[in-house]
C-alpha cells in the first residue's frame, strides 16, 4: 500500500494541477469576440449634487439628449425617510415615471447599501442605533419602497443590496448574512420580479452574492489607484463570463450582467476637486472607448456605466464634451 506521504504528494499535485487548469481557463483569452450590448446607465440623485448639478437636469438629459434605455435607480433610505415614519418618494417618483413616459426600463435598488458613497445610506435619526435595532428599520422601509413601485411596469427587477459581502468599503454596519436572506424572503413575498445580487468582479469569487440571486451582476473596472500608484486590472475581458460559468454551475442562478462598468475616474479626491488632467490619469476619452470595447468582448451582453452625471459635469462645467458623445453616440448605434 501507498504510504501516507505520497498519497498526501499525490493529492498536492493533484490539486496543483487543477489549480493551474483553473487559471489558465480565467486568464487565456483566445481572441473573444465583441457580441451585441445592451447599454444602460446609473444615475443618483445625490451625487449629481455632490457635483454641483441640478440633477433633474442632468437625469433629463440622460434620458433625452443620449437617449439612455435602461436605468439603475437607487432609492436611499436617508432621502426618503428623513425623519422617522414620513416618507417622501417624490424624487423618486420623478425618476420612474419620466422613464416609463419614454418606455426606458430600470433595476431598482433596495436596502441599507446602495450604489455611491457612503455606501449605507442612513438617515441620521437612525444613525446611532444598534445594527439590531436598524434591521426592522431597513425591512419596514424596503417593504413600502417594494410596494410603492410594484406595480410600475417599467421595472424589470429589484437589486437588494450593493455588494452586501464587500465589507471592506463603505461606512456601514455590519449586516449579517442572514440579514440579507431576510430581505431576500421580504422582496420575494411582495413581488414575482427577478432579485439581482450584485459583487466585486475583480476582489470576489461571488459564490455568496449568487447562492440568492435570479441575476448576478459583477463589476469591472479597469484603471484604479493602488497603494502602490495607477493599476489597470490583468484580467482578459472572457475572465468575467468564464467565472460566471463557474459560479452559476453552484449557485444556479438565471443570467448575469455587468452591474457597473467603470466609465468615470478614479478620484484621489474628489472627482470635482481633481483637475481634468489627474482625472484623465485613470480615465481620458480613450479609455472609456476601450472599456466599451473590453465589456464588449467579455462575453456578458447586457452593462450598466457608472458616471453618466460626470459626463454631463464635464460637458457643462469644464466644457469638456467628449465622455458624453462618446456615450451618445453609444446609445445610438444601439438604437
Amino acid at each position: 500500500m501507498p504510504s501516507m506521504r505520497k498519497i498526501i504528494k499525490k493529492t498536492i499535485l493533484v490539486l496543483a494541477a487543477l489549480f493551474i487548469l483553473l487559471i489558465l481557463y480565467l486568464s487565456v483569452d483566445f481572441g473573444s469576440s465583441s457580441v451585441k450590448m445592451r447599454w444602460g446607465a446609473s444615475f443618483s440623485k445625490s451625487y449629481a449634487e455632490s457635483l454641483g448639478l441640478d440633477w433633474k437636469q442632468t437625469y433629463l438629459a440622460l434620458l433625452d439628449d443620449l437617449k439612455v434605455s435602461n436605468f439603475r435607480l437607487s432609492s436611499y433610505w436617508s432621502e426618503i425617510e428623513k425623519s422617522r415614519g414620513v416618507y417622501d418618494f417624490s424624487d423618486l417618483d420623478f425618476m420612474v415615471q419620466n422613464a416609463a413616459e419614454r418606455n426606458r426600463k430600470i433595476v431598482f435598488t433596495l436596502g441599507l447599501r446602495q450604489p455611491r458613497w457612503p455606501e449605507c445610506h442612513v438617515p441620521s435619526w437612525a444613525g446611532d442605533m444598534p445594527w439590531q435595532d436598524k434591521q426592522g428599520l431597513v425591512l419596514e422601509f424596503v417593504k413600502k419602497t417594494v410596494e410603492r413601485y410594484k406595480d410600475q411596469p417599467a421595472i424589470e427587477a429589484w437589486q437588494v443590496e450593493n455588494e452586501f459581502f464587500v465589507k471592506w468599503f463603505g461606512i456601514c454596519p455590519k449586516g449579517e448574512e442572514g440579514f440579507l436572506t431576510r430581505e431576500l424572503d421580504l422582496v420575494r413575498s411582495l413581488d414575482s420580479r427577478p432579485i439581482i445580487l450584485t459583487d466585486s468582479g475583480e476582489l470576489s469569487w461571488w459564490f455568496k452574492a449568487a447562492r440568492g440571486a435570479d441575476i448576478f451582476g459583477t463589476t469591472m473596472y479597469r484603471k484604479v489607484y493602488a497603494p502602490w500608484g495607477v493599476a489597470e486590472w490583468p484580467y482578459p475581458p472572457v475572465y468575467y463570463s468564464r467565472l460566471g460559468k463557474l459560479v452559476r454551475a453552484f449557485a444556479g442562478f438565471e443570467r448575469m450582467i455587468i452591474a457597473e462598468l467603470q466609465a468615470e475616474p478614479w478620484a484621489k479626491t474628489t472627482l470635482k476637486d481633481d483637475s481634468t488632467a489627474v482625472n484623465y490619469i485613470t480615465f481620458d476619452p480613450e479609455q472609456f472607448k476601450k472599456n466599451i470595447a473590453f465589456a464588449s468582448r467579455s462575453g456578458i451582453p447586457e452593462a450598466y456605466l457608472w458616471g453618466g452625471e460626470w459626463w454631463y459635469y464635464m460637458k457643462t462645467v469644464r466644457g469638456v464634451d467628449d465622455y458624453w458623445d462618446i456615450a451618445k453616440k453609444l446609445w445610438q448605434e444601439r438604437n
